[in-house]
């Protein structure tokens, strides 16, 4: 099966493609307001959606497949931007180009096409980059699981100091006071004393 094939089976199914009809829609709306005229510019609005989401993706996978180089000649792409630029000339006559002006800078250029990798180059690179960060969320746990263990080590260290749950007896706190009190006085007296030998 072709790329664009694969991608267009998988990406552009039914869900893109079905559309419920307006009766539908306005049973979706309480009784009250579905005589409303404005249901009619929502239904609009929502097929218009429809149709900018289907053709965006089919750009896209055109694009897809052009870009491949295993799978695309130079002749190829020519061939491929001479038709898309006969379905963007079809758009415009049928009006299409007034639905989505803003949805232009979504769409890449065939010219730009080169700049970007291929579905499989970005597959390679998403399974590095998966690898990679495997890795960094490894180490980061491998971390974790250290500081954890310090931590258990921290705490069974405190567990281990034992700390006095009283005061410990045989210290008079009136009696250190007033030896306190008797030392002070010592030194003021050694003071005055060398003072007068001056």
């Amino acid at each position: 099966m072709k790329e664009k094939d694969l991608l267009a089976s998988f990406l552009v199914g039914n869900e893109l493609h079905d559309s419920v009809t307006f009766t539908k829609f306005t049973s979706y709306f309480p009784s009250a307001y579905r005589s409303s005229p404005e249901l009619k510019d929502l239904y609009r609005a929502y097929t218009n959606t429809r149709h900018q989401v289907r053709t965006r993706v089919r750009r896209n996978i055109e694009i897809e497949a052009r870009r491949n180089p295993f799978h695309t000649t130079p002749e190829q792409q020519q061939l491929a931007q001479l038709q898309q630029q006969q379905q963007d000339s079809a758009m415009t006559l049928e009006g299409f180009d007034e639905l989505e002006p803003e949805d232009d800078d979504t769409y890449m250029d065939i010219e730009d096409v080169d700049k970007h990798l291929t579905l499989d180059q970005a597959i390679h690179e998403l399974t590095l980059a998966e690898k990679t960060y495997k890795k960094v969320i490894e180490q980061m746990e491998r971390d974790c699981h250290a500081i954890a263990q310090e931590f258990q080590d921290l705490d069974q260290e405190m567990d281990a100091v034992n700390v006095p749950s009283r005061r410990l007896q045989g210290v008079n706190e009136a009696d250190l006071a007033a030896d306190l009190q008797n030392l002070i006085a010592m030194c003021d007296s050694l003071t005055s004393e060398a003072g007068k030998l001056h």
